[in-house]
């Protein structure tokens, strides 16, 4: 990493995808003396193509609606508790896909969170796409379990368990849990520049004691750490510049299958992610390369694998990944709409593999609102 002195974090900008009432609705200016019940909505709109050709990963189209409505009390600015109902629509079915409870036990003191039951999850753990599969907000938006957060000037920390499947006595499958940490952490920062250290980590656990399976237990750890430095062209927000700021990134991600029986042909792996963006307001424009050498990442991105993700036992792994991806990503603001109420999100994201010289692209059109309606106000 000490090779290259512009190295920066380029996370993908994900928070227009957030849940956010979060901030809406549970701000620190609430009075100390007021308590209030609402109604908080959030709806997502999703069209997501994928033109894959490879033996790595299917292509397909992912193309419906999600909604999540809940009734929420908080208690001034620390305690809120919500419940409600989570709904994921299909288009071409005429039911629905989901139909899930929402159950959320939130306390909030200075610089520390505490959640139980439904997570601040999915995207908003901002782990990188090798670790993380953008679908994933799709295909699994919910995450049910507990979590700590801890927000300083310099220190960012997320650490959550997902409980994924429950199993009882007698139960014929496994219970499989999710395990996660992400932190990050500023060692400099400036009017031009910000360096941070991001640390990654995920595993993943199946298995049981009370259940009637023999399989074996599965265990599967991942790992991430990079070296993080950002350029702003303009920070004040007076100014407007055309070019909002640089940024590069490097990551050192790791596998390890610990396993009672290996669950891949690979049983540990590394790889190498790089990235260069040029963002805007409302653009962002950015190159990635990544070089996998035998690495699994059962939560990660489906093209960063190098085992097979295609539905068939004859398709073939590739121990070694060499891909170019870039990504276009594009947020419309909505006028007379606050920009954390709704979005409409574009992203087209074509990747070129340098092994198989093969090009394959996914293209996206999202569509965001979020709102509160407020019904009424206590006093102690």
């Amino acid at each position: 990493m000490f090779l290259f002195p512009f190295l920066v974090f380029a996370q993908i900008d994900n928070r227009s995808f957030y849940f956010q009432n979060e901030r809406l609705s549970f701000s620190d200016s609430a009075k100390k003396n007021q308590r209030k019940l609402y109604i908080e909505a959030n709806y997502f709109g999703f069209l997501r193509n994928r033109e894959y050709f490879e033996t790595i990963a299917d292509g397909y189209t992912l193309f419906g609606s999600q909604f999540l409505t809940k009734l929420s009390y908080s208690s001034d600015s620390t305690l809120k508790i919500s419940a409600g109902v989570f709904l994921r629509k299909d288009f071409g079915n005429e039911g629905l896909r989901q139909i899930q409870p929402y159950f959320q036990f939130l306390y909030r003191k200075n610089k520390h969170k505490f959640i139980f039951g439904n997570l601040e999850g999915n995207l908003q753990h901002s782990l990188i796409e090798p670790l993380f599969n953008f679908e994933n907000i799709i295909n699994r938006r919910l995450e049910n379990g507990v979590q700590y957060k801890f927000l300083s000037k310099k220190t960012s920390l997320d650490t959550w368990i997902d409980w994924v499947t429950m199993i009882y006595p007698y139960s014929d499958f496994d219970e499989e849990l999710h395990f996660g940490l992400s932190t990050e952490h500023q060692v400099y920062d400036s009017e031009k520049w910000r360096a941070t250290f991001p640390l990654q980590f995920t595993a993943i656990h199946r298995g049981g004691q009370i259940n009637t399976t023999d399989t074996p237990l599965v265990t599967i750890f991942n790992a991430a750490i990079g070296n993080t430095i950002t350029y702003y062209l303009d920070r004040s927000k007076e100014k407007k510049p055309r070019l909002k700021h640089i940024k590069t990134q490097l990551y050192g991600t790791f596998f390890l299958d610990n396993s009672s029986i290996p669950s891949f042909e690979f049983e540990n792996g590394t790889g190498i992610y790089a990235n260069v963006e040029f963002a805007t307001r409302k653009h962002q424009f950015m190159i990635s390369y990544w070089r996998g050498q035998e690495f699994v990442a059962p939560l990660g991105g489906d093209i960063y694998s190098s085992v097979s993700r295609i539905f068939d036992p004859n398709t073939e792994n590739q121990p070694l990944r060499n891909l170019i991806v870039c990504r276009v990503l594009t947020n419309f603001s909505i006028p007379n709409i606050a920009k954390d109420e709704a979005n409409i999100i574009f992203r087209l994201a074509p990747f070129y593999n340098l092994e198989t010289q093969e090009l394959n692209f996914s293209a996206g059109l999202y569509a965001t609102f979020s709102t509160m309606f407020l019904l009424r106000n206590f006093r102690n």
